[in-house]
């Protein structure tokens, strides 16, 4: 617990591992130590659990994945809203990127938003999973090692999109592919985060929160 808060406070990914289903390597279904494991790793914010010998060399591999995810799933939907995260600028030392990330995050948990964002270094998309906001981080790249790196993080679902010289013709084109994959549906709320610091379009010199629908 102490290594996840730690973690958590540092602006660093968790991941929980080693024996979290181990009686599933010879045996269909876990203890009820294991389930709770599952879910006490999860409540104290980890961003990734992992199986290792259950997947790699025991009888039931694919149930062993269905039940960690069933649990995690299960876990995060009676969670309550937690406590304000602590904040970075220590470790970031960007305050302004924080502040925005912060206020992205109360946007997305008072409309029930997910947010979007644009991002050429992973930084936005890493502070707005520090705190955690209800509705999935959709973080938009060009950049192949960005997108692997975000995959690990709480909440974010990192995707690959090749950015055009226009701002407005970029946030559209992935307004369009997440209501094309099923991810937002038409006339959705969704809360644009264009924030950091390189900014991604030359022209802007703004740091902005929008809601499109």
């Amino acid at each position: 617990e102490e290594i996840v808060k730690l973690c958590r406070s540092m602006g660093k990914p968790v991941i929980v591992a080693t024996n979290m289903l181990e009686s599933m390597i010879n045996h269909p279904t876990p203890t009820r130590a294991e389930v709770s494991d599952i879910a006490i790793a999860v409540r104290e914010g980890a961003d990734a659990i992992m199986l290792s010998g259950e997947s790699a060399h025991g009888k039931y591999p694919l149930k062993a994945v269905k039940m960690m995810h069933k649990v995690a799933i299960h876990t995060e939907a009676t969670m309550l809203d937690e406590q304000p995260t602590t904040k970075l600028g220590r470790t970031f030392k960007d305050l302004m990127s924080e502040m925005f990330a912060f206020h992205a995050t109360l946007m997305s948990k008072t409309l029930g938003t997910s947010v979007v964002v644009f991002t050429r270094t992973a930084s936005m998309a890493i502070l707005l999973s520090h705190y955690r906001p209800y509705g999935t981080i959709f973080a938009f790249t060009n950049e192949k090692s960005v997108q692997q790196r975000l995959s690990i993080y709480h909440g974010v679902r990192p995707i690959y999109i090749t950015f055009s010289n226009n701002a407005e013709e970029t946030i559209s084109k992935a307004i369009l592919l997440l209501q094309e994959w099923g991810m937002l549906k038409a006339g959705e709320d969704v809360a644009i985060v264009r924030s950091g610091k390189h900014a991604i379009w030359r022209s802007e010199s703004m740091h902005q929160i929008q809601v499109l629908r």
